[in-house]
């Protein structure tokens, strides 16, 4: 199949260099000309003009204030496209979305990419969600997704959506958590990385945040991640008491490591 790529930031290359790996056909779009030309140096297929592409999917990799700006766009030159989101979107987005454009054939893939391992991280996949409404749209999808070794989960997008969200707010958590204890220890004049490293040899209990103990989560995805859950809670009426906590928890740590 060929696919169109828009966003070439790090989501967008990855996604595309994956499909290209398992021989499907890449073009990358974006309309910053530093972005396709590294990929241009690297033998990537790439353009700055959509209305003239002939494409089976449209992969949206843009940070996700931007997903709505490129839709309007496709509508404008394409009749029917079947449209792939990858961005991370509030739950009910791609639901809103899809009613809004009369949009028969979107879907949502959520990545799960760590910036600086981008690349290997999405040949070395835990899963693959993939939310969607319509039969062919999933049909094309199983097709592409068949090479994997992991398990693929389909669901409707906003599942895909909140699982996204639940996935990074965890991580968050979890590094809050270990920064709770690290201040408990100090006053007891305790060793927080023994406790911690004691504490994950139980098998039911992650590492994930044991290697940074007092230190913020920081970067783009996690504070960003847990500031839009926390506003999907409150506007459904629901008080994200631990999410506030965990982020509340975030602040003072980068507070206290700014004053010394």
């Amino acid at each position: 199949m060929k696919h169109t790529i828009i966003g070439a930031g790090v989501v967008g290359t990855a996604t595309g260099v994956w499909l290209k790996a398992n021989l499907e056909e890449v073009l990358f779009f974006d309309i910053k000309p530093e972005a396709l030309k590294k990929l241009q140096n690297k033998g990537y297929l790439t353009t700055s003009k959509l209305k003239d592409i002939n494409t089976d999917i449209f992969w949206i990799c843009t940070a996700e204030w931007n997903v709505e700006e490129v839709i309007k766009m496709l509508k404008k030159y394409f009749k029917d496209p079947t449209i792939v989101i990858r961005s991370t979107t509030p739950p009910g987005t791609i639901a809103s979305l899809s009613k809004k454009y009369h949009l028969k054939h979107i879907a949502h893939v959520p990545e799960f990419l760590r910036e600086k391992t981008a690349i290997s991280d999405i040949f070395d996949k835990d899963r693959v969600i993939v939310g969607t409404i319509d039969e062919i749209t999933e049909l094309k999808l199983k097709k592409i997704f068949l090479v994997e070794m992991v398990e693929v989960i389909f669901t409707n997008p906003t599942t895909s959506e909140l699982i996204k969200y639940a996935s990074n707010c965890w991580l968050a958590v979890q590094i809050s958590y270990w920064n709770e204890i690290k201040k408990i220890c100090d006053k007891f004049n305790v060793n927080p990385q023994l406790v911690a490293n004691a504490a994950c040899l139980d098998k039911r209990i992650s590492k994930y945040g044991t290697a940074m103990i007092g230190e913020a989560f920081s970067g783009f995805c996690l504070p960003k991640d847990i500031n839009a859950l926390i506003k999907s809670f409150k506007d459904v009426g629901l008080d994200p008491i631990l999410l506030k906590s965990v982020r509340k928890v975030n602040e003072k740590i980068k507070k206290e490591k700014s004053t010394g």
